[in-house]
């Protein structure tokens, strides 16, 4: 389901020379998805961001950075860092564990504070390496506080458990449950999440290849028929025929026959393009340099409300080429305000004046007519007024999030660049406007300079949530 709250709309701010400028002329109330994404619950919306930092001199142990929003945005100074060895946190800092893997968000026991769901697939449990574990850090109006433990509730069939993670309202109840992926061809469904456990769980088996070679690598939900239940799409490739063509598999209220969509989903996020109230899908197939969008309906996701976008699409700036990975990192949000989504397409190894690997981000319309390139934008280190330089390998773009961290009623768009400072890696947050992201307050910092370590391969903004319940 994708969550957003009602706001008052707000003042156009102009965008900045040098990004290209998109038209709006649908006029309807303002919606800001920065709602399900306020950890302390002031009303502004946060970002977490995962990077495989040192902890206490511990290798690519792992922490996460949240960076809470206010009226100006977020900035490197209000920052909270947690580890396995934070107070009240489970586990402890192990080398290569690499906690926050994977990231949701939700309020899970319904007290009003975004929590965050933190996998760490690589953790050893009870000596099975890369055995995996779930996490649920507890938002408080003192940002997260304290954790609990969701143990896999068959470690022997698979290893990898928490690689992969959604939150919706499977069952129509109000109140979301967590998806959990695994490193196998399961999806574990766990309900009534509170601070001492789960009150019950179910396995999901996602296996459609005969001869088991499912291999999944993207989950999301939304409600794409309007029923009231989240339906939860698995997203990846299968080998059925030996073409690695591709296979997004949508469960209606996460149970049953899935339908079977014909794309890999490297990456996937839910919102509402057209704006008619119904959640649609977003599937990236960096592979194919391609996003496609799928509008919902009453009878679901069905390839007859399906569109295809590409550089090489009318609108879209750029051109495909073959090692682009266009689509490697998707988000929705609204940017300007106009009542229909917009994605953030990140493209981490695009070439941009001849600076190899540099990454850019492409942000697609929504429209009445559904996800568009008419008006698309396109942002990177060398755009008029973004921090920073387009530097060789930077993979600006590896991860996207569209959230309003300012709640002026427009998504602002955040961006990583994993590899920036030899790999210490770094985060842009650009303000969502009436005309589409502008550079005008926009705020860069490095992992140094949100307070994780200084030596290479930290890696932040390796990951970051790409969408919310």
């Amino acid at each position: 389901m994708h969550y957003r709250l009602r706001t008052a709309p707000a003042v156009a701010v102009a965008l900045a020379a040098g990004l290209l400028a998109a038209t709006s002329a649908h006029a309807a109330p303002a919606t800001s998805p920065g709602g399900p994404s306020d950890v302390n619950g002031d009303g502004y919306g946060d970002l977490v961001t995962a990077s495989e930092a040192g902890v206490s001199g511990v290798p690519r142990a792992g922490a996460i950075v949240v960076n809470t929003g206010s009226v100006d945005g977020i900035s490197a100074g209000r920052v909270q860092i947690v580890t396995q060895n934070s107070a009240g946190v489970p586990g402890a800092a192990e080398e290569n564990d690499m906690f926050g893997s994977a990231l949701a968000t939700g309020d899970l026991n319904g007290d009003g504070y975004t929590d965050v769901v933190a996998g760490t697939p690589h953790e050893t449990v009870d000596g099975d390496a890369d055995g995996g574990t779930v996490a649920v850090l507890w938002g408080a109006k003192s940002g997260l506080s304290g954790g609990t433990t969701l143990a896999d509730p068959a470690p022997a069939a698979h290893d990898l458990f928490g690689n992969r993670l959604a939150v919706g309202d499977f069952d129509g109840d109000g109140r979301p449950e967590l998806a959990v992926g695994t490193g196998g061809d399961d999806v574990w469904i766990f309900d009534g999440v509170t601070k001492t456990g789960a009150a019950g769980h179910r396995e999901l088996s996602t296996d459609i290849a005969p001869d088991g070679s499912d291999y999944y690598r993207a989950l999301t939900a939304g409600d794409f028929d309007g029923d009231g239940k989240d339906d939860l799409v698995v997203g990846g490739r299968y080998d059925e025929d030996g073409s690695f063509d591709g296979a997004s598999l949508v469960y209606p209220g996460a149970s049953g026959t899935a339908t079977v969509l014909p794309d890999e989903a490297h990456a996937a996020a839910t919102g509402d393009f057209d704006g008619d109230g119904k959640d649609d899908l977003i599937v990236g197939s960096p592979d194919a340099n391609t996003v496609t969008a799928y509008a919902g309906g009453a009878e679901g996701l069905t390839t007859s409300r399906r569109r295809t976008l590409t550089q090489d699409s009318p609108g879209v700036p750029g051109v495909t080429e073959s090692e682009d990975a266009f689509g490697e990192a998707v988000a929705a949000g609204d940017v300007d305000g106009d009542g229909f989504d917009d994605v953030a397409v990140g493209v981490e190894f695009e070439t941009v004046d001849s600076v190899a690997n540099t990454g850019e981000v492409v942000v697609l319309r929504g429209s009445a007519d559904g996800l568009t390139g008419t008006g698309s934008q396109v942002v990177h280190q060398g755009s008029a007024g973004v921090p920073g330089a387009n530097e060789p390998y930077d993979r600006f773009g590896s991860a996207v999030r569209l959230t309003d961290t300012n709640r002026d009623g427009r998504a602002d768009l955040a961006a990583a660049a994993p590899m920036e400072n030899t790999s210490n890696g770094a985060l842009w947050s650009l303000r969502g406007a009436a005309d589409g992201i502008s550079s005008s307050h926009a705020v860069s910092f490095s992992a140094a300079t949100a307070g994780l370590s200084k030596e290479p391969y930290t890696y932040f903004g390796r990951s970051m949530p790409t969408s919310a319940y």
